[in-house]
C-alpha cells in the first residue's frame, strides 16, 4: 500500500479508537457515571478490559503512523538529495532569506534567516522562526521553475513572495526585496549552483 494511503488508513483507525474514549475521562469507554454505578462488578471489569484493548489499539496506531511519517520523510529526503546531485545547469538554485519579518498573531515580527536549496519542479517545505525568544514558527513551501522562486504560506499557491530573474542573473547571483501578505517579507538572495559531483562541475563558470 502506498505510504500516503497507509497513513490515511492508520489515521482512520486512530480516529475510530479515540471515539470510544473521548467522551468520558473518568470511566472506561466513556461510560457516564450514572450508568457506571448501576453496572455490576463483572460488567465493570469487562468495560475495563475493553478499554485496555482500545488503549493498545491507540498506541499501535500512533506507532504505525509515526513509522509511516518517518518512512515518507526519509524517502522524500533521499529523492531530494538525488535530485540536487543530478540537477543540470540552471535546475538548482540556492537562496538565503534574511532581514526577514514574519507575520504572526496579527503583527510583523523579526525572524531568523533561512537557507533554501531548491531543484526545479520539486517543492520544498521550510520553516520561519521568530527572533524574539518565542520559538513558535510558521511553515511555508518554496518553488523554483527555472526563472521564478516563490515562497508561499503552507501549501497555498496564492499570495506568494516572488523573485523573478533570468538565468544569467541567477548565475551571477541576485537579491530582491520580497513580500507575501500576512506571511513574510525580507531580502531574498539566490544564485544557481551545481553539485561538485556533477559532470558539468568543472565548467560551472560557463553554464
Amino acid at each position: 500500500m502506498p505510504a500516503t494511503k497507509r497513513r490515511f488508513a492508520i489515521g482512520g483507525l486512530l480516529a475510530a479508537t479515540l471515539l470510544l474514549s473521548a467522551c468520558g475521562p473518568h470511566y472506561p469507554l466513556g461510560i457516564p457515571e450514572e450508568q457506571w454505578v448501576r453496572m455490576d462488578a463483572d460488567a465493570q471489569q469487562q468495560a475495563r478490559l475493553k478499554q485496555a484493548e482500545v488503549d493498545r489499539a491507540q498506541a499501535e496506531a500512533r506507532r504505525q503512523e509515526a513509522q509511516a511519517r518517518q518512512a515518507e520523510a526519509t524517502a522524500r529526503a533521499a529523492e531530494l538529495s538525488h535530485a540536487r546531485a543530478t540537477a543540470g545547469p540552471g535546475e538548482r538554485v540556492q537562496c538565503v532569506l534574511d532581514r526577514t519579518e514574519l507575520h504572526y498573531g496579527g503583527k510583523w515580527r523579526r525572524s531568523e534567516p533561512v537557507g533554501l536549496d531548491l531543484v526545479a519542479g520539486m517543492p520544498l517545505e521550510f520553516e520561519l522562526r521568530r527572533q524574539d525568544g518565542d520559538y513558535r514558527a510558521r511553515t511555508g513551501m518554496a518553488y523554483f521553475d527555472g526563472m521564478e522562486i516563490r515562497l508561499c504560506p503552507n501549501h497555498a499557491r496564492n499570495d506568494c513572495a516572488r523573485l523573478v530573474a533570468t538565468q544569467g542573473e541567477l548565475r551571477r547571483g541576485t537579491s530582491r526585496q520580497v513580500a507575501s501578505p500576512d506571511f513574510l517579507r525580507g531580502r531574498l538572495h539566490c544564485e544557481l549552483t551545481l553539485d561538485p559531483s556533477h559532470p558539468d562541475w568543472d565548467r560551472r563558470r560557463h553554464y
